[in-house]
């Protein structure tokens, strides 16, 4: 072999290692994104992105989940609906999908440990101090009141709870409360949610793998790989005059129930 012919070689081997390294940085850049929603239009949608395995699991810790590792998907209803939520893996059991569903929207570009929502604040003495805006009192624009985190004594891996409302903040001050509705986690497999009613408004879907907890890196969970997985929405709204006509039916018995205990009051 002359010197040319290992020159090419040592040159393709320098090649392919820098494309595996900026592959895997990558890999890692996505899944240490800041909140960043995939819309799913009002009339219903599908989307496929990468999951962690560990990432909706983690959110189900006493100190709740890394919020970089789950996939943020949201949607708006115009009027009351009823809306069906699939959550499918491509590898199923592997990644084991599972989701909640929230009321409300994050701040775009919202994470973890931000100034103005931090996970374990620090004052100048490197003391745990509670957080400034997730104290329990303080309100959002809606009077809202971010659910409490006893950051003062508690150490938290994140921010995301997988089973309860939570808030975060962006670098620009922005902050806001999800309010937890459901979540489904019930088979090893993938996850549907069917017939669940809502009224208008704003709404959120994080979801992710619940193959194996992040906290005893049990599986290998830990580093990646990502699966992909596939969040799809299908919405049927619900017929307002229908839904006015049982409202009215509903108002004309209760007024026929009072004429009648009036008539029989007056009889004694």
């Amino acid at each position: 072999m002359n010197r040319w012919t290992r020159r090419r070689q040592c040159l393709w081997k320098v090649f392919l290692t820098a494309v595996f390294i900026a592959g895997s940085l990558n890999i890692s850049d996505r899944a240490r994104a800041h909140v960043s929603y995939i819309d799913l239009d009002a009339t219903g949608g599908t989307a496929t992105v990468d999951m962690t395995r560990f990432g909706w699991l983690w959110g189900t810790e006493p100190g709740l989940g890394n919020s970089h590792f789950v996939r943020y998907f949201k949607f708006h209803l115009d009027q009351p609906s009823s809306v069906d939520i699939l959550v499918t893996g491509a590898d199923e059991l592997a990644l084991n999908p599972a989701m909640t569903l929230y009321a409300g929207v994050l701040p775009s570009r919202a994470h973890d440990d931000t100034e103005f929502d931090p996970v374990n604040p620090t004052d100048a003495s490197f003391n745990k101090i509670a957080s400034p805006v997730d104290d329990g009192v303080t309100t959002d624009a809606f009077g809202r009141v971010s659910p409490f985190r006893d950051t003062a004594n508690f150490d938290f891996d994140g921010q995301f709870n997988a089973l309860g409302s939570w808030s975060m903040a962006n670098d620009n001050g922005e902050w806001g409360v999800i309010e937890y509705l459901i979540h489904k986690n019930e088979t090893p497999g993938n996850e549907s949610l069917l017939g669940y009613l809502l009224p208008a408004g704003d709404y959120s879907i994080v979801a992710g793998g619940a193959s194996c907890r992040i906290a005893n890196n049990v599986g290998g969970c830990f580093p990646l790989p990502s699966i992909n997985g596939t969040v799809t929405l299908r919405v049927s709204p619900v017929p307002v005059p229908a839904a006015a006509w049982l409202f009215g039916s509903g108002i004309v018995g209760l007024a026929g129930l009072a004429k009648r205990m009036m008539m029989a009051s007056a009889r004694v």
